[in-house]
């Protein structure tokens, strides 16, 4: 009798695949200046605390919000120029057509002086110059527009990366700087995490690799309906001859506790 429930138990035993993962949240974040400047305000009391969404961080933009409300002045002004410099277009190629019709109704004539033709014919090679130096002035502008609004929606950018905000819902786990720090390109400013759900890292062997599909994971002994969520396809550099797994889970009342991971035959 006592052999027969040895074996039950190794049978168990072989069906059934045991791992402890720590709870990840799904994903961390860490953000970086990305501009240069001076920290003017921290919500250091933020820290720990799940986001609301508000700004979490200022750098001082007062000067970019200057050079933005000039350049969309100066933007303004050039676009208006551009449709006055088009009305001037089309009034000369009026003038243009004028001229046209003036010289080619006396060239053949013979009553007509060659002075007066050739009179004729400088004013239609004036009015042809005026139209060709409008366009180029208005291909100018067009350039000097697009210059522009790139320059506008570089400073709209730097502006908003000014304001560092944490979506909501995601914890502010760790803030590296304080009002009056200056930053540069690059300065580690904050560390936050998405715990709207749990992330589990297990290495399993290729057995398990195998067999995962067609088992049912039981987590803390209470059977799931979750899956993996991926598998690498390589073996694991530090864990040989085991592969990466992830699982993701609901979000714990707790992270970084350690659960249990069992794989049990169907």
């Amino acid at each position: 009798m006592k052999y027969l429930l040895s074996l039950f138990v190794l049978a168990l035993s072989l069906n059934a695949s045991i791992y402890y993962a720590k709870v990840d949240p799904y994903e961390s974040f860490s953000i970086k200046a990305t501009a240069s400047g001076e920290i003017v305000s921290v919500y250091t009391e933020a820290e720990g605390k799940v986001s609301n969404g508000g700004v979490l961080i200022q750098q001082d933009d007062f000067l970019n919000k200057k050079e933005l409300v000039a350049s969309e002045k100066k933007l303004k002004s050039l676009q208006r120029t551009l449709e006055l410099t088009q009305e001037n277009i089309n009034n000369s190629k009026e003038v243009e057509k004028i001229r046209a019709d003036n010289y080619n109704r006396i060239k053949d004539l013979k009553t007509k002086s060659k002075t007066s033709k050739d009179a004729e014919l400088i004013n239609l090679i004036n009015a042809s110059n005026q139209v060709i130096s409008l366009e180029n002035s208005l291909e100018n502008l067009k350039v000097s527009i697009s210059d522009l609004e790139y320059k506008i929606a570089m400073l709209n950018d730097t502006i908003n990366k000014k304001s560092v905000k944490i979506e909501e819902g995601f914890l502010i786990y760790k803030i590296y700087v304080t009002k009056g720090d200056f930053v540069n390109v690059g300065t580690l400013l904050v560390d936050a995490y998405d715990i709207s759900k749990g992330k589990l890292t297990i290495f399993l062997s290729k057995e398990d690799v195998d067999a995962v599909d067609s088992s049912v994971m039981y987590i803390n002994d209470k059977a799931t309906d979750i899956k993996i969520n991926k598998i690498w396809k390589v073996v694991d550099t530090q864990n040989i001859s085991s592969y990466r797994a992830e699982i993701i889970i609901p979000a714990p009342k707790r992270f970084s506790e350690l659960l249990k991971v069992e794989f049990k035959a169907k």
